[in-house]
């Protein structure tokens, strides 16, 4: 919802790592759409979100809030029709915690007052359903379909980029800015906040399925507690963290394209011994079965080396294939517990791979 200002604790950085094919950049997207990086102007803005926006000591904390919400908000936006990357959207307005601004927005979801009556809400004196969890999803995933309906409806574009815009800037405002500057929200000249409001999403949903891969850019494991201070400051382009960043962005031309794709398990296991393990240790893992990536193939019984970080009790691996391929336990999950770093230990590599048969790279 429109907003003067965030949580300086949700705004994060995002950083598009480069694969071991260096002549390839990892493709971002957000709902389905892939983010068109088509010109300096749109990548010199990635860039300067990238550079200015960096966890701080909460991450932890917020990242427990977060698990603990995602189930409930997951299953209202599939019953809605909704991408689940419009999952991290509340994080965004209030962290997942029920705040109020000074402009009359409250909840997880920072529902204005007569929004939240236009949608069914009890908002009184003695009662706001904008702090109810269950209410206040609901709430939002109707604004949300109905946004997405009256863009497509009034300017015949299918965009949750633009629908996502509209929830902080106001359907009328979104309106308005179509009709003066075309349909690609990547493209336009909004207002500070709604300028960079996706690309927030797009960060934050970024270090939550691969927070692995920012570690390398930035020298220390910026989701430690032990470096919250040291994370916490932000980013400046006089720092030498970000003066070393190997950061490219995919050239994608014309509006935002959809982008299919399945996922498909390798087997593996672990080598070596990891006792006393510390961020940024190696971690060897040796296929069980061939590895095919785009412009590459490993054989069975070959070794993947790759850093690995310690992130909310389990080690997280880059393993050199960005957006590719990801480290998981043998229960599908992302990630190996601390305790099960051993050598021996059966993992699996999920292997994401479009309909053509190439990888996101």
């Amino acid at each position: 919802m429109k907003r003067t200002s965030l949580l300086p604790f949700i705004s994060f950085c995002f950083v598009i790592i480069l694969s071991c094919n260096a002549a390839q950049a990892h493709v971002i997207s957000f709902a389905g759409e892939i983010i068109p990086v088509d010109n300096n102007f749109v990548a010199n803005k990635l860039m300067n979100v990238i550079r200015k926006q960096m966890p701080t000591a909460n991450l932890p904390s917020l990242r427990k809030r977060a698990m603990l919400y995602f189930p409930y908000v997951e299953s209202q936006l599939k019953l809605h029709g909704i991408p689940a990357d419009f999952k991290y959207l509340p994080i965004v307005e209030s962290g997942f915690l029920n705040l109020s601004s000074r402009v009359g927005a409250r909840g997880f979801w920072q529902i204005m007052p007569e929004t939240g009556k236009g949608l069914g809400l009890i908002i009184s004196s003695v009662k706001d359903e904008r702090d109810d969890i269950q209410k206040a999803t609901q709430a939002a995933c109707k604004l949300l379909t109905q946004y997405y309906s009256m863009i497509y409806n009034r300017h015949k574009v299918a965009s949750w980029s633009l629908t996502a815009a509209a929830y902080n800037f106001g359907i009328g405002n979104i309106f308005k800015a179509i009709s003066a500057q075309g349909k690609n929200y990547f493209t336009m000249n909004l207002n500070p906040e709604t300028s960079v409001y996706v690309y927030k999403i797009i960060a934050i949903k970024e270090l939550f399925e691969y927070p692995e891969l920012y570690m390398k850019n930035f020298g220390y494991n910026v989701f430690a507690v032990k470096n919250a201070t040291k994370a916490s400051k932000g980013g400046s382009d006089d720092d030498d963290d970000f003066k070393n960043m190997d950061v490219k962005v995919s050239n994608v031309k014309g509006k935002s394209l959809v982008q299919e794709s399945k996922e498909v398990l390798v087997t593996a296991h672990l080598r070596g011994k990891y006792k006393g393990f510390e961020d940024g240790d190696l971690v060897t893992i040796e296929l069980d079965e061939d590895l095919t990536v785009k412009g590459g193939f490993t054989r069975k019984g070959n070794t993947i080396k790759g850093r690995g970080w310690l992130i909310d009790g389990k080690v997280y691996v880059d393993i050199g294939y960005g957006h590719d391929v990801s480290l998981m336990d043998k229960d599908g999950k992302k990630g190996v517990s601390l305790k099960n770093l051993k050598k021996d230990e059966p993992v699996l590599l999920l292997n994401t791979i479009n309909d053509d048969g190439s990888n996101w790279q």
